[in-house]
């Protein structure tokens, strides 16, 4: 009863998260990590990603808003008043109990979460599938930017064996944040009985891991063409035994970074992650060392074993503007 109910709450609990889950599988999105080619260089050796904290990110207002927006609706006398007097159903004391964890655990979400950004791939009104996405190329990887086009089959599978977990970002103000809010309190209100037969504790765990999540991944409308979903480490909270951290400069600024790698736990439903099989291509964005950089990448995924590795790297043919 447990594990079905609670994986029944979630999905509708989430409907945002789950919907675009469940489109992305249904379309068979791909995911792509725009950065440098020297940063390509280093996932392609050491078979692994960084995970960056989210205070490091290139604007940590942007986790700021997603906190601004849930405090906004928590608090807000309809909105949240109502999601409160549902939870007071369930259990008394139930919201109040929600309410000092989730701020409890403030540090957590601020200093202790941990980021992998990536963007939906394959949209948009050019053929981001051949070109890349021109905002990106701007935006990401300096001089040698490349596109690492990833399939979704490990950022979408039900497995909680890394312990890092994929949400797509939600682009809003607060206004919108309490649109979608309302959505989970309409949702609630049609799942009672099952909400109580899940009882306060694991309930508790649920809502508080959607809000967790919910202040992380959300950002200004303004960013909306970024597509973005982030997987996200926050080892205080739920800590894993496959991801650890090492010191490293980035940018010249030491600092702690988790290092994911990229392999499969088959054993805990965990698969498709090996460079071998992730990694559909690499694009090149406009540099003056395409050419260099498209020998030495395909040289480096030969290497490391994956099949046919210099087929799976091109030139985006963007210009170069000077």
């Amino acid at each position: 009863m447990g594990n079905e109910a609670y994986t029944s709450l979630w999905e509708a609990l989430n409907p945002y998260a789950f919907e675009k889950m469940s489109s992305a599988t249904e379309k068979s999105l791909k995911f792509v990590h725009y950065t440098s080619a020297s940063n390509a260089l280093s996932i392609i050796k050491n078979k692994q990603v960084w995970m960056r904290n989210a205070r490091e990110m290139n604007d940590f207002s942007e986790i700021e808003h997603g906190h601004n927006c849930l405090f906004s609706a928590w608090h807000d006398e309809d909105v949240g008043g109502e999601f409160k007097k549902l939870l007071e159903e369930i259990e008394t004391g139930l919201a109040t109990k929600i309410e000092n964890s989730f701020t409890e655990r403030a540090h957590d979400r601020n200093r202790e979460s941990f980021i992998i950004s990536v963007s939906e791939h394959g949209f948009g009104a050019v053929d981001e599938g051949k070109y890349g996405r021109l905002s990106m190329w701007r935006a990401y990887g300096g001089d040698t930017s490349v596109a690492l086009v990833m399939n979704n089959g490990p950022f979408l599978r039900d497995s909680s064996a890394t312990m890092a977990f994929t949400s797509p970002v939600l682009y809003c103000d607060e206004q919108g944040f309490k649109k979608e809010f309302v959505r989970t309190i309409n949702a609630l209100r049609q799942n009672l009985e099952l909400a109580k037969q899940l009882g306060g504790d694991l309930l508790s765990q649920l809502v508080q891991s959607i809000l967790h999540f919910s202040a992380l991944s959300t950002k200004h409308s303004g960013f909306a063409e970024e597509r973005e979903w982030r997987v996200i480490l926050s080892p205080t909270l739920f800590p894993s035994n496959k991801v650890s951290f090492d010191i490293e400069a980035v940018n010249g600024v030491p600092q702690r970074v988790y290092k994911f790698p990229l392999a499969d736990f088959p054993d805990e439903g965990f698969f498709g992650a090996t460079l071998n099989d992730l990694l559909e291509e690499i694009i090149i964005g406009p540099t003056l060392s395409s050419e260099t950089i498209l020998d030495a990448l395909g040289g480096a995924l030969t290497q490391e074993g994956v099949t046919d590795g210099f087929d799976r790297v091109r030139e985006s043919k963007i210009p170069l503007r000077r």
